[in-house]
Parts: C-alpha cells; structure tokens; sequence
C-alpha cells in the first residue's frame, strides 16, 4: 500500500458491538411492550435476562455473517476517491468532486460527496448517486469504519485543497 493511500474498511468488532447493543434494545423495548400488555411483570427475571443476551448475540452474530458483503469502505488515494457500499463501488477522481463532508456523529455518521455541476456521474452498475438540487451526491455510511471518521475528514482536507487549486 502506497503512502498516500488510506482505505477505512467497516469494523467487524465495532459492527458486532454495536448490534449487540441494539439487539438488548430491542430486547428491553419488546419485554416492556408484552409486560404492558398483560398487566404484570414477568415472574422470572432471570430466565428474561438470559434469554434477552442470547437474542441480542445470536442476532449480533447472525448480522454479521448476512450483511457482511454490504459493508462500506472508502479508499483515499492520489487519484482518486474510491467508495463502496451494499456490494457497489464507484471511484471518483478528485478533479470531479466539489465537496465531501462528514455528517452526523459517531456509529451513523455519514460521507455525502458532491460531484461538480456539469460532470458525469460513472455507469449505472456502480454505486448509484442521489440528485440534490440539480448535483449527483454520493451517501455513504462511515461511522463504523477504521481509521474513523476524524482520520477520514483529515485524509478528504488533503486532497480536496489541491482540487480547488487546479480549477
């Protein structure tokens, strides 16, 4: 790997985690809703408490192994600007880009990345671009990626200067 290359790949640890806490979540969220349903509290906590950790690892487990082929990356290189998502990639040379920007913290955060007015977007079987106001941006999910999300902001202000000199 070049130098100049960064490539921020989801985290599997990260990922389990984070779904680990959802799956108690939605645990708790659904003994809560059948407790208020029938009027009482369920007589055996424990056999909840263990049955609730079960759910949330085999369902942390059973993610992991189903959406793994989804998962986001995005590769910083000299060139260009590789970004791929739900098994579709696209790379986009920085002379394209007008801005890239982080949004929103932590595991939802977001890479929305604005091709210049007048560019053409790349074929229709890579990563598909949304259109606001009139400009192909392209959305992908970073908050679970390693390096984070800071690293990514610091490798995207590095390239993303040099682009807006050459205009």
């Amino acid at each position: 790997m070049d130098e100049n290359e960064t490539v921020s790949r989801t985290s599997a640890r990260l990922t389990f985690v984070f779904m680990l806490l959802m799956g108690l979540l939605a645990w708790v969220v659904v003994q809560v809703v059948l407790a208020l349903i029938v009027g009482r509290p369920p007589a055996d906590w424990t056999s909840i408490a263990v049955s609730g950790v079960l759910y949330a690892v085999l369902f942390s487990a059973f993610s992991l192994v189903l959406h793994r082929r989804n998962w986001s990356s995005v590769e910083v290189t000299g060139p260009a600007l590789g970004l791929a998502e739900k098994g579709r990639t696209v790379v986009l040379p920085w002379q394209a880009i007008q801005s890239a920007t982080v949004r929103r913290p932590g595991p939802f955060a977001v890479l929305q990345v604005t091709l210049r007015p007048g560019t053409v977007p790349p074929s229709a079987t890579t990563l598909r671009p949304r259109i606001r106001a009139g400009q192909p941006v392209y959305t992908v999910n970073v908050g679970l990626l390693r390096p984070t999300a800071g690293a990514l902001r610091t490798e995207l202000a590095r390239h993303l200067p040099q682009v807006a000199s050459r205009c």
